[in-house]
């Protein structure tokens, strides 16, 4: 089977971690995954066209004018047809919009796409039209994917009537031993010595709700506790946080320290990691978490109060509060012992559930239910 997987990316985050290691099972079970990377026409090669090419995946680069471009559509239909492609499976609203465009007798090629998560907090807003915009779309597309059941719930998609399945995200068996936050970061480490050490990783950017994590901080600190936070992640948020980090007085404690590839393999060095976001789909860094017996505190959305069995194996707090974030944060500071408890738990569930294998093969079962039944229409 030839599976074309077309993204439009803006970085390696978690949706394009799954993506590529989608790629990386489905080529060792004896499948032909290749990349179709979309673009402005001013844009240079992108992270993720990097790092598919380092793992010795197939990869394409196509790159054409933004906006609702029908000609963008038809290149990327000839590009499948090309490339002989059995099916298309998009990732994100570009591909979705730009595919869903062109009627279904017209495709040809059965097309399903994988809703990773809408990550607008706000209805009015570029991001947000784009949700609206990408919802319409995948009503024309063959098959549509959530990875969280939290998406179903979402308004649009009952409104829409629109029927995802639901499959989970998963992860390989990570290594941990790759990379020592240390010897990475001696300043950082040096400042963070003897201090209950928190991690946070992510996109700087609204929606993930970074600044509730800086606030959360200065509360504990005010309270007495002898905390540090490291953030690893890059984004437009970046001058808002610093600015921040200062009124706060936390320069010495709070460190946005960029991206960084790998971030994963920081997670033993730390005692807690945070996850503060407004709004997650199936977040990667959750998972990467648990694998890495990291204790757990994180806000009440998506698929994270299942993931983490209602609060059994981390801490769950309302998102967009920082107090409620603080008093997590404390908790297992206070409670080292019995966060350890429930990271081992997280441990043993995210090995046992959230296996990448696990997810590839439901994806390979949903493309031949798609190809068949687009088979019988045809």
């Amino acid at each position: 089977m030839r599976i074309l997987h077309v993204v439009d990316s803006d970085g390696l985050h978690g949706a394009e971690r799954v993506l590529l290691n989608l790629m990386d099972i489905q080529e060792k079970m004896g499948l032909h995954p290749a990349l179709l990377s979309l673009g402005d026409t001013a844009v240079g090669p992108k992270d993720i066209e990097i790092e598919a090419e380092k793992r010795g995946l197939e990869t394409h680069v196509l790159r054409f004018r933004n906006g609702l471009n029908l000609k963008g559509s038809l290149k990327i239909l000839n590009s499948a047809r090309s490339l002989r492609a059995d099916i298309i499976h998009s990732h994100g609203y570009k591909g979705n919009i730009l595919l869903g465009l062109v009627p279904s007798r017209f495709r040809k090629i059965p097309i399903i796409t994988t809703l990773h998560g809408w990550t607008s907090i706000h209805f009015f807003s570029k991001i947000g039209l784009y949700k609206m915009l990408d919802s319409i779309a995948i009503r024309n597309l063959d098959g549509v994917v959530a990875v969280s059941s939290a998406i179903l719930q979402h308004r649009i998609i009952k409104i829409l009537r629109i029927r995802p399945v639901v499959i989970y995200n998963g992860i390989p068996k990570l290594r941990f031993a790759e990379k020592d936050f240390e010897s990475e970061f001696p300043e950082v480490a040096a400042k963070s010595k003897n201090r209950f050490k928190i991690l946070s990783i992510g996109r700087l950017s609204p929606e993930k709700g970074v600044d509730v994590l800086i606030k959360a901080v200065a509360s504990t600190v005010n309270r007495g506790f002898d905390v540090t936070l490291v953030i690893i992640g890059e984004g437009n948020e970046r001058p808002r946080l610093t600015q921040l980090i200062s009124n706060l007085n936390l320069s010495d404690r709070v460190f946005l320290i960029g991206y960084y590839d790998k971030a994963f393999c920081f997670l033993p060095y730390f005692d807690v990691f945070v996850l503060p976001s407004y709004t997650e789909g199936f977040p990667i860094t959750l998972l990467e978490a648990m694998q890495a017996g990291t204790p757990i505190v994180a806000t009440r959305v998506g698929e994270v109060p299942a993931v983490l069995d209602g609060g059994r194996f981390g801490r769950l707090v309302p998102p967009g509060d920082p107090e409620a974030l603080a008093k997590g944060i404390e908790e297992v500071y206070s409670n080292r012992q019995e966060a350890k408890q429930r990271s081992v738990g997280a441990q043993e569930r995210v090995l046992m559930e959230y296996g990448v294998e696990k997810m590839v093969q439901r994806y390979v079962d949903l493309y031949h239910t798609v190809i068949h039944r687009k088979g019988e229409v045809n």
